[in-house]
């Protein structure tokens, strides 16, 4: 059992899908319509199981989603990013518990990054 799917409220699907696809360098895993105006949109980081599903909700959209991404090493995945633009709202820390940083994506939602103690 692994998680699959976590819903990610985003106010532009359009531009939040670009954010994760060419900044992040994420894959889009599915785009299907579901009913009048709907779509089932979900993404994925390269080699990882877990996915974002897009939910357009403005009002719901941007905010802490206490969702943490694993990366081998905090801060040269944060100076990657960086240069791609992103917005750090904490920048890449060593801590006890090993490397952490907090991000925005495009829609204002705050994501985390851990890299393991020692990596």
């Amino acid at each position: 059992m692994y998680i699959s799917i976590i819903v990610l409220y985003v106010a532009d699907r359009e531009r939040a899908i670009a954010f994760y696809t060419d900044i992040l360098g994420w894959t889009k895993t599915m785009d299907v319509p579901m009913g009048e105006d709907a779509r089932w949109v979900t993404l994925a980081p390269p080699e990882g199981k877990a996915q974002f599903t897009l939910y357009l909700d403005a009002e719901e959209a941007g905010g802490d989603t206490d969702v943490i991404l694993e990366v081998d090493d905090v801060e040269k995945t944060a100076a990657l990013l960086a240069q791609r633009g992103v917005k750090f709202i904490e920048p890449p820390r060593r801590e006890p518990w090993g490397g952490w940083a907090k991000f925005e994506d495009s829609e204002g939602n705050a994501l985390s990054l851990h890299s393991p103690a020692g990596g």
